[in-house]
């Protein structure tokens, strides 16, 4: 749980950090969930994503919704074994 606190609260101080002046809606709100996918690991979807390998398209890749999390985590481990970050 203590985990989960602190995760949250380096996600909220990373938010106030952007200057939204500086970027249009939709720029603003991929900036938002690309922070909230590296810190929690799923999207505001509820899915979990892991970061995609050099060669794929687009920064994240989304795995089947009903993936549980032990599952998401045993692909992490795998990708990591194949030369994945």
């Amino acid at each position: 749980m203590r985990y989960n606190e602190i995760n949250i609260k380096h996600f909220a101080n990373l938010v106030q950090e952007i200057n939204i002046s500086k970027y249009t809606q939709e720029e603003y709100k991929e900036i938002v969930e690309e922070i909230y996918m590296t810190i929690f690991r799923h999207n505001t979807n509820g899915e979990y994503v892991i970061e995609t390998m050099p060669n794929e398209e687009g920064n994240w890749k989304v795995y089947k919704p009903t993936q549980t999390k032990e599952e998401a985590l045993r692909l992490i481990k795998e990708r990591n074994k194949h030369g994945g970050n």
